[in-house]
C-alpha cells in the first residue's frame, strides 16, 4: 500500500484505520459511511483530513487542521487537490478499487454509407 501525504507545516501522512473509522462514526453516527466522504461537502474535508492524521498527531485538533490546510492554499495545493488526496488515502486504505476513467478519443474517419432500400 502506498503513503498518502500532506504536505502541510511538515509532511503528514495520512491513515485511515480503525481509530479514524471510529472518529468518523462518532461524529456522524451509523448513518455515514467511510466512503461518503466522495459526496462529503467542503466544510467536511478538514474533518475527514483530521480523522486520517490524528493516528500520528493527537495533538491535532480539527480546528488545527483546518489551519493548516488554509495555510497550503494556493501555494501548495488547491481545494481540488487536498480532496484527491483525502479520498485516495480512504480508498486505499479500505480496499476500495478506484477506477481511473480512460478518455477514449474519437477517431476522425469520415465513412459514407449506400443504404439499399427494398421495395415491396
Amino acid at each position: 500500500m502506498r503513503e498518502h501525504i500532506l504536505d502541510l507545516d511538515k509532511p503528514r501522512k495520512l491513515h485511515y484505520g480503525f481509530k479514524a473509522l471510529r472518529i468518523i462514526k462518532e461524529k456522524y453516527g451509523e448513518n455515514k459511511d467511510l466512503t461518503d466522504v466522495m459526496n462529503a461537502s467542503l466544510d467536511e474535508i478538514p474533518f475527514f483530513a483530521y480523522a486520517g492524521l490524528v493516528k500520528y498527531d493527537g495533538d491535532l485538533t480539527v480546528e488545527r487542521v483546518e489551519e493548516l490546510l488554509e495555510d497550503t492554499i494556493p501555494d501548495k495545493y488547491t481545494v481540488l487537490q487536498i480532496i484527491f488526496i483525502i479520498t485516495a488515502a480512504i480508498a486505499d486504505h479500505v480496499g476500495v478499487k478506484v477506477a481511473k476513467k480512460k478518455v477514449k478519443k474519437k477517431k476522425k474517419t469520415a465513412s459514407l454509407r449506400t443504404v439499399k432500400s427494398r421495395s415491396n
